[in-house]
């Protein structure tokens, strides 16, 4: 760390002298700034910065504890007692407000386990910060940012946590909670949360589209009556429009509709060919259709069903085609998230999986 290197003892002899002085030294540094002016405290803290260099711990914490709550506290003596031994750095990094970023920002990337889990439970950790003590990819650490409700998180370090709750399920739970979490995050984070946390981003976020679709619809005929394709406007029409199934794909069907499809599927299981022309009918990509078949727990497909204004009957001829039978807790749990969602709140959860799939596919 700059002008600051971490204390040692390099002189173990007794010295009752020497650390009488530093505990003086100590109270001269940490006088309000109306009887010490900034040029005294330099003085001071350059002198006590030699002698705790050769003082014990308890003399050391002492001055730590004794300067965690100034705000004057000078710069060097504060930053190298915060790397000190945890111990001793533990009252300065909980609490001292002198601290800058750069300076947490270095302990982060010098301390221990235990300087990080300290700097996470700080009050108002900055994104810089809580992005740091994320990259160490400790998960005690990671907890403990998530858990503190004072700190900031940027969207990059959320989408990360997102990708990271794919083998640390632990922190779905807690991302859900937080205030700076979007909709596109909350339903990636879907598929590596448990039935409980699933409904809580449903409930959350799974929103209908009455005010983009009132003031959008005059749009639709334009684009129809428009003789080039603009990619970007149809992107975002589709996330818009009130129909989800594809009705020309319906039209040239063998069987005719989404229905039918179902009815074949589960008569002649997961046969390759039924299960394209079922994502081209729900107007979805494959890749999509085969992610919710293979989540075992069934919500997904319960929220395609809704989305598509299929009838429940039709979630068991998907289950069943799909080698699943019978009326177990997963059943139970799909319907209980079917029948909470509007049609339009499933057709937004849906649109945007589909495109989430679209955009991994430009990457």
């Amino acid at each position: 760390m700059a002008n600051a290197e971490p204390f040692e003892l390099i002189d173990e002899a007794p010295r009752r002298a020497r650390n009488v002085l530093a505990r003086r030294l100590t109270d001269i540094v940490g006088l309000p700034s109306s009887r010490l002016t900034p040029r005294e405290r330099w003085i001071v803290a350059d002198l006590l910065y030699d002698i705790l260099r050769a003082s014990d711990v308890p003399v050391r914490q002492r001055c730590a504890r004794r300067l965690a709550g100034l705000l004057e506290a000078p710069g060097r003596l504060l930053r190298v007692l915060a790397c000190d031994r945890y111990e001793i750095a533990q009252p300065i990094l909980e609490e001292s407000r002198a601290l800058t970023d750069f300076d947490l920002l270095e302990i982060v990337q010098s301390g221990s386990l235990q300087h990080r889990m300290a700097i996470a439970r700080r009050e108002n950790i900055s994104e810089i910060i809580s992005a740091a003590l994320v990259a160490a990819g400790e998960a005690p650490v990671v907890e403990c940012v998530l858990k503190n409700q004072t700190t900031s998180l940027a969207a990059p370090t959320l989408d990360r946590l997102v990708g990271a709750a794919q083998d640390e399920t632990r922190y779905a739970r807690l991302l859900i909670r937080r205030p700076e979490l979007r909709p596109s995050q909350a339903f990636r984070l879907f598929w590596d949360c448990e039935h409980a946390e699933r409904v809580q981003i449903l409930e959350r976020f799974a929103v209908d589209r009455t005010i983009l679709i009132d003031s959008t619809e005059d749009i639709f005929p334009m684009v129809s009556a428009e003789d080039g394709d603009d990619p970007l406007v149809t992107r975002v029409l589709r996330y818009i429009d009130r129909r989800q199934r594809n009705r020309e794909a319906a039209e040239l069907s063998p069987h005719g509709s989404l229905e039918g499809a179902i009815d074949a599927f589960a008569a002649e299981g997961g046969q390759v060919a039924i299960v394209e022309e079922i994502a081209t009918l729900a107007a979805i990509h494959k890749r999509l259709l085969l992610r919710m078949m293979d989540d075992m727990a069934g919500e997904p497909l319960a929220i395609l069903c809704k989305a598509t204004g299929l009838k429940w009957s039709n979630f068991h001829g998907l289950w069943a085609g799909l080698g699943r039978h019978g009326q177990d807790d997963s059943v139970e749990l799909a319907r209980k998230v079917h029948d909470s969602l509007s049609v339009e709140k499933a057709q937004t959860v849906l649109r945007y999986w589909n495109l989430s799939v679209e955009d991994a596919d430009k990457r």
